[in-house]
């Protein structure tokens, strides 16, 4: 029996948490009790029963206290962990600097004994210093890091060897605080006789103020941080170190710059990358160009020295007359080829759109080409619409691309197979697609088939400078058409695709075929 009492008695987390509010309750009450017995002398005596019924009850809440104070009262201290979580210590300090703050109003403003508001005030201010307590109590380990004032001391003292923007708000903030402290004294003075007291609401007003100013201070300090963070990273950027990135933090003006120098660092590795490539480029075009020219140059040295130092009888003479001929004639084209892509590439060329039916075209084009598609033994299954398709395009440039590109088909398609021209519209276009059979492995991507001098036939063995595709990709751009590749296997297709014209002629639309 009493071991059963002496466990409800101790260490019981119920009358420790009612021992702390009746302790708190008559701790106020004596307060008041004290400030009243200098304020009202006689009040004060009459109510002598009432003071010692509180004195009585405030020492036994306090035995009671002590004899449980090992007792958990569990929603104080997950209250306690939780503020340690959201709350620094000083904002800490500033809610029981709030509450301060309303008890003097209060006090100013009543004039009864023992105002009940007065007590209330008083029990939340104990009930605030025990829980900031009990807070620091609980998380010992972490408390320092909880104190913003000590973050900001040690960053302005890690800073103030340094002449950075963070050492100047942290001047700027200081003096700030020093300026209204004293504003705040001399207003205080002129309110209280008493200059201690003046001196007391000064500090008193101007701690409360130091914290709001340490948390602007803090979000301040972490921008001029990254500030610092993003200049020490260009000046990383500046020395060549274009692959650096940099964090993007937030989402604001400052994180907005860093993606912003982030995609100039992208925009410029691209860029040198791209000029590395036109390096290369330039060397591999310089080879091919030499290849493609000496070739034929030197074929004709050879024979012009054969027919110079040679009597030669007439049909020998006929026949390397003829061979001389074929290779000028190449020689020529490659030339020729030369100078059109360099005149492209420098955009000076003239353009003369006009209305053109460019199904007709393409028909003029093959029937041009009619000796060459019956010399490559290739089989052309052409496919056209039944009406005019007409496109605003330069007739004489688009006669080129169509020359380049069945040139191209019967040079490098596999012999006796077939070759598919199509021309179709579809949703205010129209499409040109030829599909052919390569006669050599297709080891290269579609973007590197469309650089100059490059060619599919890897060996040079086939009569071409390379330059075909790139110049019809280039014609067919420049009259807002596009010109794609596509490699599947030996299959070579090529799509033109241009902007249709429609004048009032109903047009059938049908799928990419």
């Amino acid at each position: 029996m009493v071991t059963k009492s002496k466990k409800l008695l101790i260490n019981n987390p119920l009358l420790k948490f009612l021992s702390l509010f009746i302790l708190s309750i008559s701790l106020s009450i004596l307060f008041e009790s004290y400030l009243y017995t200098h304020r009202m002398m006689e009040f004060a005596s009459s109510q002598k029963s009432l003071v010692a019924f509180v004195l009585g009850t405030t020492l036994i809440s306090l035995i009671v206290y002590l004899t449980n104070r090992k007792a958990n009262i569990k929603f104080l201290y997950s209250f306690a962990r939780l503020l340690n979580i959201i709350a620094p210590i000083e904002i800490l300090v500033l809610i029981l600097l709030f509450f301060c703050v309303i008890r003097e109003y209060i006090s100013i403003s009543s004039f009864s004994a023992y105002s009940f508001d007065l007590i209330i005030s008083d029990t939340i201010i104990l009930w605030s210093v025990y829980i900031i307590s009990l807070n620091v109590r609980c998380n010992k380990d972490t408390i320092k890091s909880r104190f913003i004032s000590i973050k900001i001391v040690n960053s302005f003292i890690s800073k103030s060897n340094k002449n950075t923007l963070n050492k100047k708000i942290s001047f700027i903030f200081i003096v700030t605080a020093l300026i209204q402290f004293i504003f705040i004294y001399v207003s205080m003075i002129l309110f209280y006789a008493h200059s201690i007291y003046a001196l007391i609401k000064a500090i008193y007003l101007s701690i409360a103020s130091f914290i709001c100013y340490a948390y602007i201070y803090k979000k301040i300090e972490e921008k001029v941080d990254y500030i610092e963070y993003i200049d020490r990273n260009i000046k990383d950027i500046e020395k060549g170190d274009l692959e650096h990135e940099l964090d993007v933090i937030g989402n604001d003006e400052l994180s907005s710059i860093a993606q912003s120098i982030n995609n100039i660092s992208d925009g410029l590795d691209k860029a040198l990358e791209s000029q590395l490539k036109g390096e290369r480029t330039k060397t591999e075009l310089i080879t091919n160009v030499s290849h493609d020219l000496k070739t034929p140059l030197t074929s004709i040295i050879s024979y012009i020295d054969i027919l110079k130092n040679n009597e030669l009888d007439e049909q020998t003479t006929k026949t390397y007359i003829d061979i001389l001929d074929k290779k000028a004639a190449k020689l020529k084209t490659l030339v020729e080829d030369i100078f059109e892509a360099s005149k492209i590439s420098s955009g000076d060329i003239e353009l003369h759109f006009e209305k053109t039916d460019i199904k007709e075209l393409l028909i003029q084009s093959i029937v041009e080409l009619d000796d060459k598609i019956e010399a490559s033994n290739l089989d052309f299954i052409i496919d056209t619409p039944d009406f005019p398709v007409f496109s605003n395009i330069d007739g004489k440039r688009m006669f080129r691309v169509f020359d380049n590109l069945i040139t191209n088909i019967t040079k490098y398609s596999l012999p006796n197979t077939r070759v598919y021209i199509d021309v179709y519209t579809n949703y205010g276009y129209v499409f040109i697609s030829m599909k052919n059979i390569s006669n050599h492995k297709l080891n290269i991507s579609p973007n590197e088939l469309l650089e100059r001098f490059v060619r599919g036939d890897v060996s040079r063995n086939t009569n071409g400078s390379g330059l075909g595709l790139s110049i019809a990709r280039n014609l067919v751009e420049m009259q807002d058409g596009s010109l794609d590749l596509d490699i599947d296997g030996d299959l070579f297709k090529v799509t033109l695709k241009f902007e249709l014209l429609n004048d009032g002629v109903q047009l059938e639309e049908c799928s990419n075929i």
